[in-house]
């Protein structure tokens, strides 16, 4: 457990790992690929040595990157490695390093599923972001979601984007953002999401994204 200051409010981070999962979905892997690299949430930290003792001795270079985050790719980035095993349960966290490197492989031990996330897959995540953008730049009234969060909270850009987005522009401020609740407002065309992307919908976007149109 770990306390920090965040803005002058105290903070208490409570690590929230998973405990007993097996690690036999791992035989369920078909990987032809010798030099793998090794990310997972955060959850599955602890058992990132013993997954790459698993592959190792199934003849894979095995190098581990650690915990991985979807709109942060960077240690796996680092890795010269032919493909990525995922330990995890959510296709969320792979999104920022499909965009750039191979085939990345899917372990969820919480389903027992395992799965390869190709680039034909990302292709289709691409295609269906490139949508919501098009309706973003075609909605005249858009409400910009802030999250009160440490760490994901991003109010002075979301004021800043208001003011120069050209459109007629709300903030919406939370802790906890309810998509569902989103459709009380159904005056608001496009939804710009500025805090974490793993927030998803048909009429969200995230303002990263939009930014980068």
């Amino acid at each position: 457990m770990e306390t920090r200051e965040i803005k002058g409010v105290k903070t208490v981070f409570v690590p929230a790992k998973v405990k007993d999962i097996d690690l036999a979905v791992l035989s369920k892997l078909k990987i032809k690929e010798k030099k793998l690299g090794l990310i997972s949430a955060v959850q599955y930290i602890d058992y990132l040595e013993e997954a790459k003792e698993y592959l190792e001795g199934k003849g894979h270079k095995v190098s581990i990157a650690g915990q991985m985050v979807g709109c942060n790719a960077s240690n796996a980035l680092k890795l010269k490695v032919d493909a990525f095993v995922f330990i995890g349960s959510g296709e969320f966290h792979l999104l920022e390093l499909a965009k750039v490197t191979k085939d990345i492989y899917f372990v969820n031990p919480v389903s027992g599923k395992v799965s390869k996330f190709s680039k034909e897959e990302f292709k289709k995540l691409e295609n269906k972001q490139k949508g919501k953008i098009k309706k973003y730049l075609m909605a005249d009234k858009i409400g910009i979601l802030v999250s009160t969060k440490p760490g994901q909270e991003h109010l002075k850009n979301a004021l800043y984007f208001a003011e120069n987005c050209g459109k007629e522009s709300y903030i919406f401020l939370a802790d906890e953002i309810d998509v569902n609740k989103l459709e009380d407002f159904n005056d608001i065309k496009m939804w710009v999401n500025s805090s974490c992307p793993r927030l998803e919908g048909t009429h969200i976007v995230s303002m990263r994204d939009v930014l980068n149109i």
